[in-house]
């Protein structure tokens, strides 16, 4: 196997051989198959150059995800929070399809305790939390949603509703279905909104 033998932008490119391996090893065969050999095979890289840089397979493939998971994705900005709350369930829908995601989703319910998948969940969701935030914020600011919306509560609704139909239900995700989920969620975060401010209204009368 030939480690790339031009010193200029080696690291990188071996780098990158050993990612798009990991990754779709992973997809190939979940995360309780993966090996530094398999890998090694894939990539075209010798498994002795994976050890020493890397030391196991987790660790190369939870850096390979840590870093495809941390790309910056353009938060959706179409002047309306459901359109851009169905953008954003779009880009959850599209990464909990793929097979990479799938093979997350599974090694996350099979290795729950494991403080590799958590990891990765982790800045996953951080992403998507961080997404939402900027969304909501906009949107009170538009006078969309009430002021102290919690943005974690959009995602949390959306993002469950999404994972038990694709894990669970093995069903696509439609543009109608998707609509009516982020319908119910937007306006389950304006109900008690509402309430809430017709109460003070109410009592300061």
């Amino acid at each position: 196997m030939d480690e790339m033998k031009r010193p200029g932008g080696r690291t990188r490119r071996v780098r990158e051989a050993v990612f798009a391996a990991s990754l779709a090893e992973l997809a190939d065969v979940g995360w309780g198959s993966l090996s530094v050999e398999r890998i090694a095979d894939r990539s075209g890289v010798h498994k002795t150059t994976i050890y020493r840089r890397w030391g196991t397979a987790d660790q190369v493939v939870l850096e390979a995800l840590l870093e495809r998971g941390s790309a910056k994705i353009p938060v959706p900005d179409t002047g309306d929070v459901t359109r851009d709350m169905i953008a954003l369930g779009q880009l959850i829908a599209a990464n909990i399809s793929a097979p990479i995601g799938r093979s997350i989703a599974a090694a996350a319910i099979e290795a729950a305790d494991s403080s590799s998948i958590r990891q990765i969940a982790d800045a996953f969701w951080s992403e998507r939390f961080e997404q939402a935030g900027i969304i909501v914020g906009r949107a009170i600011e538009r006078g969309q949603l009430p002021g102290g919306t919690e943005s974690t509560d959009l995602v949390e609704t959306v993002a469950a509703r999404i994972w038990f139909r694709v894990m669970v239900n093995r069903l696509p995700v439609s543009d109608p279905w998707l609509s009516e989920v982020v319908d119910s969620a937007v306006e389950a975060v304006r109900i008690p909104n509402s309430i809430g401010a017709e109460i003070s209204e109410i009592l300061s009368s």
